[in-house]
């Protein structure tokens, strides 16, 4: 009984300490966490986007947030908390040091990543590596990590095929008018991979965008959301990411 008042006690304890806290956050507008994200309204399961919003939501459950959710297209929205658009962007941006930018500040990692080729399951005996769809089409998202992986490894004669979203790729992929989708295999930071595709696809070509280099996917917070980014380093570091 005792052990239980204890635990209840120490869960309320939370809550008011959280909830100080956030009151200490200077936010764009008081009370309202403004995040960017490519989607509106994911469903699908095997969506890192639907992932992310909800490791979001639970952040800004526990300091007592509300969330105004803006949609952008991926390339360049890590520029976004610097001009004071967002307080938050989670777009699945890759810490690169070309994407360091006046006014936002990455947050420690949540997850990572290996660069792959995704395919049809009955063309599994045909492709293994990119080297392999010279006079194909593969198809990228421009401004993510496998636009720059595929522009750097693909050979002369590989057909490279960029839009602005995945809704776009895969409905492209769906209609048969590409070969292969560059997107990445994802893993939790303790190295477990998240599923992010069913039987509809299969994943080939594994490799690091770096060689010998973790690529890891971070939040971009504006420095001017005062104590933001101490506050969700601290629930990163507690929450295991994909809830």
């Amino acid at each position: 009984m005792i052990k239980k008042i204890r635990i209840i006690f120490l869960a309320v304890l939370f809550v008011i300490s959280g909830n100080a806290i956030a009151q200490n956050i200077e936010t764009i507008s008081p009370g309202v966490l403004t995040v960017a994200v490519t989607s509106g309204a994911p469903t699908n399961e095997y969506d890192s986007q639907l992932w992310i919003r909800r490791y979001v939501e639970r952040f800004a459950e526990e300091y007592n947030f509300t969330i105004s959710w803006i949609v952008v297209p991926f390339n360049e929205s890590w520029l976004l908390a610097g001009s004071d658009e967002v307080d938050l962007v989670a777009t699945n941006v890759a810490s690169f040091a070309d994407r360091i930018s006046a006014g936002g500040t990455f947050s420690s990692p949540f997850l990572f990543e290996r660069r792959a080729l995704r395919i049809r399951p009955e063309d599994q005996d045909i492709y293994s590596h990119i080297n392999d769809f010279i006079g194909k089409r593969v198809g990228v998202v421009s401004g993510m990590a496998a636009e720059r992986d595929v522009l750097r490894r693909a050979p002369d004669g590989v057909l490279i095929r960029t839009t602005n979203t995945f809704a776009e790729l895969y409905a492209e992929f769906d209609a048969g008018e590409l070969d292969a989708i560059a997107e990445a295999e994802y893993y939790s930071l303790d190295g477990e991979v998240i599923p992010s595709y069913g039987d509809d696809v299969v994943l080939i070509d594994h490799h690091d965008l770096y060689p010998g280099q973790r690529e890891e996917s971070v939040f971009v917070v504006r420095d001017d959301s005062t104590n933001l980014i101490e506050v969700l380093n601290e629930f990163i570091a507690r929450t295991r990411f994909p809830l």
